[in-house]
Parts: structure tokens; sequence; C-alpha cells
């Protein structure tokens, strides 16, 4: 899977993977509408930037 930062969108598993999270996480985003998922061929797709708006929405954390 080293390829998957030059793809346009990803499989909900990966994308997942991607940033950390387990695949039913992901699942509780796209239902919650914290992430835009989409249908093509039967396949659920998540764009990669909309995987960058998510992170970059994602609260800071302080440490200390």
């Amino acid at each position: 899977m080293s390829n998957l930062d030059q793809r346009l969108a990803y499989g909900v598993s990966d994308a997942a993977r991607l940033i950390g999270i387990s695949r039913s996480k992901m699942y509780t985003l796209i239902a919650a509408d914290k992430i835009p998922a989409r249908k093509l061929g039967g396949r659920t797709l998540i764009l990669h930037s909309d995987l960058l708006i998510l992170l970059g929405n994602a609260p800071h954390v302080t440490l200390g």
C-alpha cells in the first residue's frame, strides 16, 4: 500500500487506514456527515482532498 498517497480517492478501508482510524469509525464519520462519500460502480469512495479537510478541521490538542 505504498502508493496510497498517490490516489485521488480511496475505498473506506484504505481511507481509514491512511488517517489511522478504524473502518467502522470511518463509516460513523460518513453517517454523521463529517466526511462526504461517493458511490462509483458499487464502491464507496472518499476523496483525498476530503480527508485533508477532515484532518484540517480536527481540534488541536494541547499537551502538558
